[in-house]
This record gives structure tokens, sequence and C-alpha cells, in this order.
């Protein structure tokens, strides 16, 4: 597992460093503030996973494959572990060999009453139906607005909004809501696996993916008043891969960074902090789960930690961290194990702090 050490303040943001474990807000000459459930994280012990699935991974299927997790709280009281978690699957008719590289093809709903055991059976919620979409659909992200789920996803075409009043019935809104930019930094490359957030005023912040040469990713925003219609942010993007090619000691984020997941946190003194999850990449191929940040929520630079939250031999990607009082959920998808049957996705669940008490798993 990646180790996050500490937070340092670099350009007026608290950042890791290797000596503290708080958060210092020097901009403001205030105290060190606690960073508590903002990682690392460490994975779920088999005393903590329930619904009869096995420790970290709190959903696998090997016939459809789940994977891009989007969790959200299913009576929006965040004290009760309740929750509804979208994934992306690859949908078997049971005449073909199922196919964990396929491209998903529909996003699926899975409840868990613990909050982290997953259903064993989903329900559909999309599939491609538009003419943009084309034939694939996945890494969904959902958020609450007002009585409705709005659920964002990646089409072949860009990325899309359904609506929802019940979290199971969605309502499409027309077209690709970020659609490919030929004139901008992304060079025309499709945008992807959103993830959405809604600030203190009202406003909301997309953080997406873009494609560039060779295996390289980046991270781009967007921002919209009401969550339909959006803009994008500067003319560059807002997280980039650091390209390094030190073998010896490459940055974690070196070569490509993608899946972004933003949380709004609060200090100890009342200030709002975006988090910013995301997908890291180094120069020898290895994945893991870095954390970037910034005090001004609604604009400025991200910077980003040290060393990343979450890591591991088994490749994880797609973070999403689900914020309870007193610890934080860290999902993930990465392989099921090391062994030849087990190189399948799986969704794996991870804490922080380390030493945090879960509400007892669910047991059927």
């Amino acid at each position: 597992m990646g180790c996050l050490k500490a937070r340092c303040l670099l350009g007026g943001l608290a950042l890791l460093c290797a000596a503290c474990a708080t958060l210092a807000e020097a901009e403001t000459g205030g105290e060190n503030l606690p960073n508590a459930g903002a990682g690392p994280f460490r994975a779920l012990r088999p005393d903590e996973v329930g619904n009869l699935r096995s420790a970290p991974n709190v959903l696998v299927d090997d016939e459809t494959f789940p994977r891009d997790p989007a969790l959200l709280d299913a009576d929006g009281d965040p004290s009760t572990p309740d929750v509804f978690g979208y994934f992306a699957i690859t949908p078997n008719d049971g005449m073909t060999e199922p196919d964990p590289s396929a491209l998903p093809r529909a996003i699926v709903r899975y409840g868990a009453q613990d909050g982290r055991s997953f259903d064993r059976s989903p329900t559909t919620v999309l599939v491609p139906e538009e003419a943009w979409e084309g034939s694939t659909m996945g890494a969904p992200a959902a958020i609450r607005v007002g009585a409705e789920v709005f659920l964002y996803y990646t089409a072949e075409g860009g990325i899309g909004l359904a609506r929802s009043d019940d979290g199971l019935t969605f309502v499409r809104v027309s077209g690709p809501i970020l659609g490919p930019d030929p004139n901008g930094w992304e060079g025309g490359q499709v945008p992807a696996s959103p993830g959405v957030v809604r600030l203190d005023d009202g406003s909301f912040r997309m953080f997406y993916e873009v494609a560039g040469d060779g295996s390289e990713k980046r991270i781009g925003e967007a921002r919209s008043d009401d969550g339909v219609a959006w803009q994008r942010v500067g003319d560059a993007p807002v997280l980039a891969p650091r390209m390094d090619v030190n073998l010896e000691d490459p940055f974690y984020d070196g070569v490509a960074v993608f899946a972004p997941f933003p949380v709004l946190g609060k200090s100890a003194e009342g200030r709002s902090i975006l988090r910013v999850y995301y997908g890291g990449r180094d120069a020898l191929g290895r994945m893991s789960i870095g954390l970037a940040a910034r005090y001004d929520p609604a604009s400025g630079a991200l910077e980003r930690a040290a060393t990343p939250v979450f890591g591991g031999s088994l490749g994880p990607s797609e973070p999403c961290v689900e914020v309870r009082p007193g610890y934080s959920l860290l999902f993930v998808t990465q392989l099921e194990g090391r062994t030849k049957s087990e190189q399948i996705p799986a969704i794996a669940a991870a804490v922080s702090p380390a030493d945090a008490v879960l509400p007892a798993p669910f047991r059927p």
C-alpha cells in the first residue's frame, strides 16, 4: 500500500511531507489542521467485510466485471451506513465467454446496507441508446441535487448526464454535456471519467480525464451553475503527469493522471478544502491512487501529494471516496488477486484513518 506521510504548505495549500500528519495553514498563520480521513488508506480486513464477500474485495462478478465505483448515500444522512453504488459492467449474454478486457456497456446499481459489502445482484439503470453514446458506457459519477440524482457517465462521444427522482429510473439530458474540444489543449480528444462535486455556493465543478500522446492522460476541469450546462476552466490541464523518467525512484504519477474524484471537505477552522483523488501511473507501469488539493474550491492550482494515498501490486484505479463521521472509505477498481484466475476487475475497499472502527458488516 502507498503511504501518505505528511502535509506541508506549497503555494498557500497544505501538502504531504515527510514529517507531519496534519494540514498546515501557514497562509493564514493558523495552527496545524487535522487531516483525519483524507489518507493514507489501509485495505479492509476480513472482519470488516460482510455479505459473503472476501476482503478487501467488496464486489466481484466473474461474468459482468463490475468496475468504476460511484457511491451515493442512500438516505442523505452520513451517520447511517446504507449506500447505493453505481458501477460499469460488461453484460454477458450467456452465449460467449465473459471477457474482462471488453469495454463496459451498461451501468448498474448495487446496494450495501453496511456501506461497503455490496448485494449479490444489481439493477440495470442505463445502457447505450443514443447515437452519440455508441456501444460503450461506463465510469459513472453520482451526486444528489435537491430531490434528484444526477448520474454522469462516459460514452464514445463524451460525457453524458441522466437524471432520476428515485435513483433507479433515469431520463437522459440530450446529447453529451461535455464533448470533444478541437480548439483547446485537449486537441479534440474525447473527455472521459467524470468526477463531479457541488461547492458551497451551489455551483458545480467537474474533473475529467483526457487522453494525450501514447499512454499519457491528463485531467481537465469544467464549471456549471446547474450541473447540466458546462464550461471548461482554463487553457491547460488542471493536473498533468510529472513526466519523470527516473526509473530508480519515479514519481507515482509521472506518466499519466486519470479518473479524478473530487471531495469537498472542511478544515478544523471551518474552511472549505477541495480534495481531488485520482489514478496515477509511473514510469514502470505501476498504478496507485494520488491526492491533490486546494484551499479555494472554486479556482486555483491543485497541489499534489508527494506520495500516494493507496497503492499495491493489483493496479488500483478509478477512486471513489465516501466520507463518514470519523472515517472515510476508499473504493477502487483493481485486480481481484494475484493468481491467473483472479486477473479480473474487482472493487476493493480501504479505510482512513487506519484505526477507524467501522459499523458491523452486514451478515445475510
